[in-house]
């Protein structure tokens, strides 16, 4: 695995060095948070001098998804018998929106991929106050998806806005490197399982030899299926809306309180009258349950001898087709890819999303 190191100085990214030499790496994206590397390097006074300058980021050549990596945390470890070893970690490109909050009240209204990228527009392309400006991160382009959204949101981080957008409708989001700036981009899974006709399907299984050892766990501890979100309001006055799943009744039904109370019905747009102020507390209700799922993990080492190969067959997010040992068949979403080269060699370790059999 061959690693540009790049550092950005006087609004220019230059690339400074080329790593074809780690002892072993880790790099993992995923798709619907901030990946992670860890890069496992023999020391030298000019590697250590290198990585502690400010605003240093690492890209991998190959990489499909043009991803990039910002150098966090750098550890140098001194040891007689076996030499010198400097550890570096840090989180994805991704991370770098989570430079900025949304320090004022802010109504989402309309389709989900506007409010993202007006979101953005607003805190880091063209704020209002011009240090908040950051014209090395800019936005791609606008697919035109019709996903409507009604929120608001007033102190949150802004990485964590984006995201729970696009957990809640499914997106997935991604910064690219282009060697002179950074861009955020939003994409829509391809469905390549067994649900669908319309793509070739991409199988992982032991049957076929292009699935290696693999875990398997669900958590229900954190499940709820109906909500109360209680917005504005004191005692019998106090607006509360209930947002529930299918079958949330008897025995089955699990509640969660969720308060609202700093939510406003005053924006910068105007008065929210009771009706659409009752439909942004729903909206909010929908959102907390989508976070109380059932929590179920299957992951496994991808082989690659059947032919798919990561960037070509199938990419991160898509919604790709699992069978297990025991002949149980399902789909399954790529969230997570970790790239890992070692003195054993390379291997990719895709993390598979819940499964629905």
């Amino acid at each position: 695995m061959i690693l540009y190191v790049w550092q950005y100085q006087n609004g220019v990214f230059e690339k400074i060095s080329v790593i074809d030499y780690a002892t072993s790496i880790i790099w993992t994206k995923r798709h619907q948070d901030a990946g992670d590397f860890e890069l496992y390097v023999a020391a030298t006074p000019e590697l250590l001098e290198m990585f502690t300058r400010d605003e240093i980021f690492l890209t991998k050549d190959g990489d499909p998804d043009n991803g990039a990596m910002c150098v966090e945390n750098i550890q140098l470890g001194t040891d007689a018998e076996n030499g010198d070893y400097l550890t570096i970690t840090g989180r994805s490109a991704e991370s770098i929106i989570a430079r900025r909050i949304v320090p004022s009240q802010t109504v989402l209204r309309g389709t989900a991929e506007r409010a993202i990228f007006n979101l953005m527009v607003q805190n880091i392309i063209a704020p209002l106050n011009p240090a908040r400006k950051m014209q090395e991160l800019t936005f791609g382009s606008l697919h035109g998806w019709t996903e409507t959204i009604e929120q608001q949101i007033t102190g949150k981080n802004l990485f964590d806005a984006i995201k729970d957008i696009c957990v809640s409708f499914n997106y997935g989001f991604a910064v690219s490197f282009t060697g002179s700036q950074f861009v955020l981009n939003l994409f829509k899974p391809v469905d390549r399982s067994f649900d669908q006709t319309e793509n070739p399907f991409v199988i992982f299984s032991p049957e076929f030899d292009n699935l290696g050892n693999t875990e398997y766990s669900r958590d229900k501890s954190g499940v709820a299926n109906a909500v109360y979100v209680a917005g504005q309001g004191q005692g019998s006055d106090r607006v509360i809306v209930n947002v529930t799943k299918d079958g949330a009744a008897g025995f089955s039904r699990r509640e969660l309180w969720v308060d609202s109370r700093n939510s406003s019905t005053t924006t910068d747009e105007g008065e929210l009258t009771p009706t659409e102020y009752a439909a942004m507390l729903r909206q909010q209700g929908a959102e907390e349950l989508e976070l109380s799922r059932e929590t179920v993990d299957f992951s496994g080492e991808i082989l690659d001898v059947n032919g798919y190969v990561y960037g070509v067959d199938y990419n991160l997010g898509d919604k790709i087709a699992i069978k297990n040992e025991y002949g149980i068949t399902g789909a399954a979403t790529v969230k997570e890819i970790t790239e890992v080269e070692d003195e054993s060699g390379y291997k990719i370790y895709p993390t598979l999303s819940e499964w629905s059999v």
